[in-house]
């Protein structure tokens, strides 16, 4: 039986899917919290942006009404 290449790279995910899913039965709560610890510190930076641009934003409608 011939396999298409699109079934055999749909059957390599799915294996490696279940291989991947497998090995890790655990959690580990040290993981989650690094992760959670490097999802704050890309929030902070982007809610850093947000504002810097919003204010950038104000400050050049201020300067443009005041002349």
């Amino acid at each position: 039986m011939k396999v298409k290449t699109g079934q055999a790279s749909k059957i390599r995910m799915e294996t490696a899917t279940v291989d991947r899913f497998a090995s890790q039965t655990r959690l580990n709560l040290n993981d989650l919290l690094k992760r959670r610890s490097e999802e704050k510190k890309v929030d902070r930076k982007t809610n850093l942006l947000i504002v810097s641009s919003a204010s950038a934003v104000v400050a050049v409608v201020i300067v443009i009404l005041l002349i």
